[in-house]
């Protein structure tokens, strides 16, 4: 089970249970606290699931899923220190759990917000001057991500995912050119031979080229520009956000 909007996943499996043996005969309240911590979880009530969570790594100290749920419930949250903590405790008890530590790896790149606060106190104690100057418009951010996909996230300092968007849009453009003007002319060309062909009858020829690409082909390029367009969107979506967050932050802190 997905929970909806976070793209976590709770185990649904007892998990590692190093209880002693009166313990292992406890597993329906486990069971049934694990269902409905996942159940508050999944529709969104964040702070009673975080209730039942916190009682079911209390109850089943030495149960693997108790940890990991919790810290899908805190992830969910935007607490990434608290979920960091719960992973690794789950990591511990099942050193094996691939799920724990995929789910640790995405917490320890995604600071919470309290995170992001801090180290911005730690910018303006450190640097004042050179904090108030790093303050990020929305609306030039999202000018920026208007001009190509990743520029304003390179604009808010989101340099690895500015990078990533911007290299992703990039291919993208580059395999629809390609399939949609180099491979056509290319082809033109070469089946004129020695022919002289004026640009308009070119142009024609690749049109009508491109009006015999059987379905599927049709059906790749068209996928092709519907990621690129959903990049795009994203890009200028998560540039507007993140530079609004940004600037909430340096107007809690008044500078």
């Amino acid at each position: 089970m997905t929970c909806s909007g976070c793209g976590l996943m709770p185990r649904l499996s007892r998990g590692t249970m190093m209880d002693s043996p009166d313990a292992m005969d406890d597993h329906d309240p486990f069971d049934k606290l694990l269902a409905q911590t996942e159940l508050l979880l999944h529709t969104g009530d964040l702070q009673a699931a975080e209730k039942t969570a916190l009682e079911l790594v209390d109850r089943f100290p030495n149960s693997t899923s108790a940890f990991e749920l919790a810290g899908d419930v805190y992830a969910t949250m935007g607490k990434s220190a608290l979920a960091r903590k719960y992973y690794l405790k789950a990591m511990e008890l099942e050193p094996s759990n691939v799920d724990a530590e995929r789910k640790f790896a995405s917490a320890l790149v995604a600071p919470s917000p309290e995170e992001q606060r801090l180290q911005m106190i730690r910018e303006l104690v450190a640097d004042s001057d050179q904090f108030k100057s790093s303050s990020r418009r929305p609306l030039n951010a999202v000018l920026a991500a208007i001009l190509f996909a990743g520029l304003g996230q390179l604009y808010n300092r989101q340099y690895e995912k500015g990078l990533a968007l911007f290299a992703t849009a990039a291919v993208l453009l580059m395999l629809l050119f390609k399939a949609l003007v180099m491979e056509p002319w290319a082809k033109v060309a070469q089946n004129a031979g020695k022919q002289a062909l004026s640009f308009s009858e070119q142009a024609l020829r690749a049109r009508e080229m491109l009006a015999d690409m059987p379905t599927g082909w049709w059906g790749l390029v068209i996928c092709g520009i519907i990621v690129y367009l959903a990049v795009y969107a994203y890009g200028i979506y998560d540039t507007y956000i993140t530079a609004h967050q940004q600037n909430e932050i340096h107007r809690t802190l008044g500078v």
